[in-house]
């Protein structure tokens, strides 16, 4: 009998409990999972763990079905394919896939997983393990965008309405365990709080934010939804077109102290870059 892996979220935890310094430290490291992936690279993910990985794949599988007969390998990684990857998932682009982090769900190497068959093999941390089992939700997948250093600024807080999400800063943060939900015609009210090393010295910095309003995997100048720079905190309003489609799409924040670009693929300099999952209705 197959047990319940899968989940109403987007993402389930299936490691064991995790620990972190503080609750927003443990929040924080739950939603920035990261590995927002489109259902071809966790199709990839999935070919790349059984050319690499097939005996985790295994142990996966001892977990998701309970039974007594004796089956291949091969077998068990068919039976975990049609569960993760059937035609009807693939087709509704809901494919899932498996990520990896400590079991506090941090990934203090920078370690991530193949996305392709094609991608070569690389050993994992031995202390990571699968820590979500994801499900996959964006159609196209965007261009990456990093710091290139957020040792002095980053983004501590953004706000929408009554969503927030604080972190601890990054050079790129994927903020995967929670969605951003707008309504078509509507103004919402955005708040964006610089994180800065020095607090009583704050960094004048540049605020950009792109939102995929058209759902095509790009970021154009037109979706640039806001561009400022200051010292303190940025509030601004952000109008949600009045025809616009249903579904999920990507939000991109980026604050720079080197000043930034307009263009939401140019690296920054000295700031993070956050992407959030948004869905409008």
């Amino acid at each position: 009998m197959i047990k319940q892996l899968l989940a109403a979220s987007s993402v389930l935890c299936v490691a064991s409990s995790a620990l972190a310094n503080t609750e927003l430290e443990q929040t924080a490291n739950y939603n920035e999972l990261g590995d927002l992936l489109t259902a071809s690279q966790a199709q990839g993910r999935f070919a790349w763990l059984e050319k690499c990985y097939d005996g985790l794949l295994v142990e996966v599988w001892e977990r998701a079905f309970d039974t007594t007969q004796i089956i291949s390998k091969e077998e068990k990684l068919n039976q975990l394919k049609a569960l993760w990857l059937s035609p009807q998932r693939l087709a509704q682009g809901k494919a899932q896939y498996l990520t990896f982090a400590n079991t506090d769900f941090t990934n203090p190497y920078d370690w991530h997983a193949g996305n392709s068959a094609t991608d070569a093999c690389s050993t994992m941390p031995p202390e990571y393990v699968p820590v979500a089992l994801k499900t996959t939700i964006l159609a196209h997948q965007y261009c990456d965008n990093t710091a290139f250093d957020n040792e002095w600024e980053w983004v501590s807080k953004v706000s929408i309405d009554n969503f927030t999400h604080e972190s601890v800063g990054r050079d790129y943060t994927a903020v995967s365990g929670k969605v951003v939900t707008l309504s078509a015609g509507r103004t919402v009210s955005m708040t964006i709080t610089p994180g800065n090393k020095e607090p009583d010295y704050p960094s004048f910095v540049a605020a950009r934010v792109w939102i995929d309003w058209d759902q095509d995997g790009q970021f154009s100048t037109s979706e640039m939804v806001f561009k400022s720079a200051s010292d303190g905190i940025f509030k601004f309003a952000v109008n949600v077109p009045a025809e616009q489609l249903d579904g999920v799409t990507l939000m991109r924040v980026a604050t720079d102290a080197g000043g930034g670009s307009d263009d939401a693929c140019n690296r920054i300099h000295y700031g993070e870059v956050e992407d959030y999952l948004v869905t409008i209705r």
